[in-house]
């Protein structure tokens, strides 16, 4: 499927994990004693959401790496999230997920700070504001 592609049924898939994310249940544990490069274990909601996210085309290809200072804004202040456009937010959630691989963790931490659920408000509101622009939508870039 061409990434620049989505249908906003695909999208609506991820709102159902909203309540997941306001729950103040854990997401993971973390393994101790043991030595392992990512000692993060994600419960299977956790897990499929990440699926979820590339089912649905959020997760995009792009240089995230350059893109750092300006995804770290809006992890430290998920106010700016509020006012992300979609291909923002889907920028922020390809960094969250890219960077786990790299720096174990990351992911977890988004979810503790809020971020996962910010990213998901947003994209509700943008879905149904229409303003990602109704279904089949291609991006410009």
């Amino acid at each position: 499927m061409n990434q620049d592609l989505y249908d906003d049924s695909q999208l609506a898939v991820l709102f159902m994990y909203i309540p997941y994310f306001e729950s103040t249940n854990k997401k993971y544990t973390v393994s101790s004693g043991q030595f392992s490069l990512d000692p993060f274990t994600y419960d299977d909601a956790a897990s499929e959401f990440v699926t979820k996210l590339y089912q649905s085309n959020m997760i995009i290809k792009f240089n995230w790496g350059t893109w750092q200072s300006e995804s770290k804004e809006h992890f430290q202040n998920t106010a700016l999230i509020y006012n992300a456009d979609l291909n923002t937010v889907r920028k922020l959630f390809t960094t969250i997920i890219r960077a786990d691989r790299f720096n174990a963790g990351m992911y977890a931490s988004m979810i503790d700070k809020g971020v996962i659920l910010a990213l998901l408000k947003r994209l509700k509101v943008l879905v149904d504001t229409q303003e990602t622009g109704g279904a089949q939508n291609e991006f410009i870039k």
